[in-house]
C-alpha cells in the first residue's frame, strides 16, 4: 500500500475482522498518530484489547460498552477504538480514511460481505481507500465438511460486491503468500468515489 498512500493522508482506519490486532500493530506503530476502528467478534476483541494495549499503554482505547448506541455517535479523541459487529451504525458518515480487510471476509456469508461493502462506502470519506486481501477462492466448511455436501456455495474474491463507481489501484494475487502458503490470496486496492 505505501506506493499509493502516504502516511499524512490517513487520520482514521476501519479494519473489519482485525483478528488479534497484529496489522493494526504495524500500521499505528508506522502512521501514528493515527485513530483505529477495530470491528470483530467479542471473543476476538477479547484478544486484540490486550495485545495492543500492552504495545501502545500510552493509547487512548475505547471499549465497546463505552460508545453511545447512537448513530454516528463514535466521536471524540481516541487511538483505538473497539466495536462489536453489532455497533457498525455508530461509525460516523464519511469519517475514515482507509478501510482494511485482510482474512477475514472469506469466513463470512455472503450477506455479511455484502453488508461491510456497504458500511465501507457510507463510513469512507471520497478518495479514501480500501484494501482487501482475502484467498481466491474459500469454500466453506463446517465440522461435517469431510462427510457431508456443502450447500453453500464458496466465496470467490472476484465475486464481492466490489463498487463499480471505485477506482481499482491494483488487483492481483499476493506474489508474498505464494511464497507462504498453499492458497492463493488476492490483494487489492481501491479509491472509493461516492
Amino acid at each position: 500500500m505505501r506506493g499509493y498512500i502516504s502516511e499524512n493522508q490517513i487520520g482514521t482506519v476501519l479494519e473489519i475482522g482485525g483478528g488479534n490486532g497484529n496489522f493494526t500493530s504495524i500500521l499505528y506503530h508506522d502512521w501514528a498518530p493515527l485513530r483505529v476502528i477495530l470491528v470483530d467478534l467479542p471473543e476476538t476483541l477479547a484478544i486484540a484489547i490486550p495485545f495492543l494495549s500492552s504495545l501502545f499503554p500510552e493509547a487512548k482505547i475505547i471499549m465497546p460498552h463505552e460508545v453511545k448506541a447512537d448513530k454516528g455517535a463514535l466521536s471524540g479523541t481516541f487511538d483505538f477504538a473497539f466495536l462489536t459487529v453489532d455497533q457498525l451504525e455508530i461509525i460516523a458518515d464519511n469519517s475514515v480514511e482507509l478501510a482494511i480487510n485482510c482474512h477475514s471476509f472469506q469466513e463470512m456469508t455472503g450477506e455479511q460481505i455484502e453488508q461491510y461493502f456497504t458500511l465501507v462506502q457510507r463510513v469512507c470519506r471520497e478518495e479514501a481507500f480500501f484494501f482487501v486481501a482475502n484467498r481466491v477462492e474459500k469454500i466453506p466448511c463446517g465440522p461435517d465438511s469431510l462427510t457431508v455436501e456443502q450447500l453453500v456455495p464458496p466465496n470467490r474474491f472476484a465475486e464481492y460486491p466490489w463498487n463499480p463507481k471505485n477506482q481499482k489501484l491494483f488487483y492481483e494475487i499476493s506474489r508474498l503468500h505464494r511464497l507462504v502458503q498453499l492458497d492463493d490470496v488476492s490483494i487489492r486496492l481501491e479509491r472509493i468515489h461516492k
